[in-house]
C-alpha cells in the first residue's frame, strides 16, 4: 500500500476511538480512557506508525470482547514518542484511581485543556483584539471547537458562579484546592445541574463550547487564576496528583504485579491483551 502522508493520517484522538470500537469498549469505557490520557497526550496531533494502544480489561467474553461486567485493568499508551502504563487501584476509601508503575496519579492537579478535541487558537498574553481593534491582554488561552462539543471540568472543585458575564458570555468558575481557580467561557449552554455550591469532578461535562458574548466564533476561552491572579494556563506549574505512600503503596505494588502476572498469561488464559497498532 501507499505510504501515507503525515497530514493524511488521522489524529490521535481519532485513532483511540478506532481502537476502543476494535476492543469492543463500552462509551463509558472509551470515555475513561480519553479523560485517562487527557493530561498529557495531543489529541489534535496526527498518528505515527508508532503509536500504538494496548488495553486490559477483566472478564471479556468468548469473542474477547468487553462484557457488562469488565473493568479497565491496565492501559498502555504509545504517543509522540512517548510511553505512559497506567494500572487501576482501589483506595481504602472505596475510591478507584489509575496509576503509573511508580504509584503517581495519571490525573494532573488541573488538565491546562478542558475541551480533549479542540484546536488551540489563541494563548495568553497581549494581542490585537479582533473585534475591539486594540491591542489588549488577553488572559487566558482559546480552544476552538464546534459550538456544543462538551467542556470537561479541568479539576475537582466547587462551582463558584455559573450564569451570564457581559463580554465572557456564558461563564462557570470553579474553585480548586491551594488557591486555584479556572474560568470557561462564551458557553453555548451551562450543564444541567452546574450550579454555585455543587461540587464537580475533573472530567466532568459542566458546559458546551459556544459563542456568547464578545466572541468571533464557537471557542472556549479558559481562564486559569491563583491566588486572585490570572496566569498562563500553559506555563503555570501545577502540583501534581497524588502519588501513593505506605501501606498504600504496598498495596499497589501488590496489585501492579497481579495485573503484570496475568499480561504475562499466555493467550489461553483467562484474560487477554488487545493491542492495535494504528497504522491505517
Amino acid at each position: 500500500p501507499p505510504i501515507q502522508q503525515r497530514g493524511q493520517l488521522p489524529t490521535v484522538y481519532d485513532g483511540i476511538y478506532q481502537a476502543a470500537y476494535s476492543y469492543g469498549m463500552s462509551r463509558t469505557m472509551t470515555r475513561q480512557l480519553i479523560k485517562l490520557l487527557a493530561a498529557d497526550v495531543d489529541f489534535q496531533s496526527r498518528l505515527a506508525p508508532a503509536d500504538q494502544i494496548q488495553v486490559f480489561f477483566s472478564q471479556p467474553d468468548e469473542s474477547d470482547q468487553m462484557s457488562e461486567d469488565s473493568e479497565l485493568l491496565y492501559v498502555s499508551a504509545t504517543f509522540g514518542g512517548a510511553t505512559r502504563n497506567f494500572y487501576r487501584f482501589a483506595l481504602e476509601d472505596g475510591s478507584v484511581d489509575y496509576f503509573d508503575e511508580d504509584g503517581r496519579n495519571a490525573k494532573q492537579f488541573l488538565m491546562r485543556k478542558p475541551v480533549p478535541n479542540a484546536v488551540f487558537r489563541s494563548g495568553f498574553g497581549g494581542r490585537r483584539h479582533p473585534i475591539l481593534g486594540f491591542t489588549k491582554m488577553h488572559t487566558g488561552v482559546d480552544w476552538a471547537a464546534p459550538s456544543g462539543t462538551p467542556i470537561l471540568a479541568a479539576g475537582n472543585g466547587v462551582v463558584e458562579k455559573a450564569g451570564w458575564a457581559g463580554g465572557y458570555g456564558r461563564q462557570t468558575i470553579v474553585r480548586h484546592a491551594n488557591g486555584y481557580e479556572t474560568s470557561y467561557n462564551h458557553q453555548s449552554a451551562i450543564a444541567k445541574g452546574i450550579k454555585p455550591g455543587m461540587r464537580v469532578r475533573q472530567g466532568q461535562v459542566i458546559g458546551f463550547v459556544g459563542t456568547t458574548g464578545l466572541s468571533t466564533g464557537p471557542h472556549l476561552h479558559f481562564e486559569m487564576i491563583v491566588n486572585g491572579r490570572k496566569v498562563d494556563p500553559m506555563r503555570v506549574r501545577l502540583p501534581d496528583g497524588r502519588t501513593l505512600k505506605g501501606e498504600d503503596l504496598e498495596r499497589f505494588t501488590q496489585e501492579r504485579k497481579r495485573i503484570d502476572d496475568l499480561l504475562k498469561q499466555d493467550a489461553d488464559g483467562p484474560l487477554k491483551v488487545a493491542s492495535a497498532k494504528s497504522e491505517s
